[in-house]
């Protein structure tokens, strides 16, 4: 039997810059990792069957978090300030990253990075509600455009590499 994957292993950013090079802030302080695949099934009614048979057509992922609000942690803050201001259309969306550390490579061949799987998403952030008396916001990021890729990380920061994984084998985009 393996080992179990432990929640520090999967892990979600948010990026919160107002510029064009992202700033990756880890969501820390959630107290939930519900990640929904919401798989879109399409029913088909073929002849040859006696009953209707389904088929998974596309996922349409979310992630549902809870996050303590600590004053001053950097993913509070961000979230709260979109709570604040009541983000809608594009000042609700943000590009986010899902880390699986769990899983990594590391090519042959000296200073080559370790690379870790990951989606880059363009993320819709919901803010449902926040709750004083538990001290809460809780949130959805519902999952649009995953691109599947990897990351580097140095000084703690994720970097993201476009690229293919085969098996557990990535090979950056030229």
């Amino acid at each position: 039997m393996g080992d179990l994957v432990k929640k520090t292993k999967i892990v979600p950013f948010i990026n919160t810059s107002t510029t064009t090079t992202p700033s990756w802030t880890q969501i820390k302080k959630s107290t939930s990792f519900t990640l929904a695949m919401n798989p879109q099934t399409k029913t088909f009614d073929f002849i040859s069957s006696e009953t209707p048979q389904n088929e998974i057509d596309s996922y349409q992922p979310s992630l549902a978090q809870s996050i303590t609000m600590f004053k001053g942690e950097d993913d509070y803050e961000a979230i709260f300030d979109m709570l604040f201001n009541r983000a809608t259309g594009a000042e609700a969306h943000r590009d986010a990253l899902i880390v699986f550390y769990k899983e990594s490579y590391t090519p042959t061949g000296e200073s080559q990075p370790t690379y870790f799987k990951c989606w880059k998403i363009d993320a819709l952030v919901v803010i449902n509600q926040l709750d004083s008396v538990n001290e809460n916001i809780d949130f959805d990021l519902n999952l649009n455009d995953i691109e599947n890729g990897a990351v580097t990380v140095s000084n703690g920061a994720p970097t993201f590499v476009a690229g293919t994984w085969n098996g557990n084998t990535f090979t950056p985009a030229s």
